[in-house]
């Protein structure tokens, strides 16, 4: 539902809010960190790790990279890129006097980045909502983009995974975008074999692709 043009600005911010509090409970920003961070000790010290965040949504995954970062006395510059431009209005309120993040509005199929314009390009919660023929254009954008590497940050399907987004949804929100779209996002998404050949069709090199606890699937290169 969120991806429609006609989808209700209102019910999509509350959508993006419950989305905040999943991704902090369910796991997705710390699966992002553990991921990032150590890739980013390909930059030297003193200098400012570069990131590209597609589909940035509320932006709560380059606030919490920037957090992260912060706490290790390390400087980063992320560029979080959306189509939505009522999405991107929610994450410029989310990420509110983070001067570490810049927004713009870009389609993940046509970026008009230069190679290696960013140290690491990151994805989350996104790659599903393409066709595997797009995600695999996606994945050689990711790894064209970036110099050090990609973190893709995505669901992993399963029936157990469908069945707790709809006992989550049901019991914690009324929105009806949150109801209908976590559960299609986990119909939709893509399993551990489907995705690690996305990324053996993409040739971008050794792609680890692992499952983290609470349903979510990563696909991590380090270049």
């Amino acid at each position: 539902m969120m991806d429609r043009p006609e989808a209700d600005p209102k019910i999509l911010e509350d959508d993006l809010r419950n989305l905040c509090i999943i991704n902090r409970y369910f796991g997705g920003l710390r699966a992002l960190r553990n991921a990032v961070l150590p890739m980013a000790k390909g930059v030297k010290p003193g200098e400012t790790i570069t990131i590209l965040d597609l589909a940035t949504g509320s932006s709560d995954q380059p606030v919490a990279l920037v957090r992260a970062f912060e706490r290790i006395g390390r400087l980063v510059h992320i560029t979080a890129i959306d189509r939505n431009e009522v999405m991107l209005e929610a994450a410029r309120k989310f990420a509110s006097g983070m001067k570490e993040i810049e927004f713009e509005r870009r389609d993940l199929l046509d970026l008009p980045y230069q190679d290696a314009s960013f140290d690491i390009v990151t994805c989350s919660l996104a790659i599903h909502h393409f066709s595997q023929e797009d995600g695999v254009k996606l994945l050689r954008e990711m790894n064209r983009i970036s110099r050090l590497g990609f973190v893709v940050n995505d669901l992993s399907r399963s029936y157990i995974g469908v069945a707790t987004a709809w006992l989550y949804t049901r019991l914690t929100t009324r929105n009806p975008m949150t109801r209908y779209d976590s559960v299609m996002s986990v119909l939709r998404a893509f399993t551990k074999d489907e995705l690690t050949a996305m990324a053996v069709e993409a040739g971008v090199g050794r792609v680890k692709v692992y499952t983290a606890p609470l349903f979510r699937l990563l696909a991590v290169l380090e270049k």
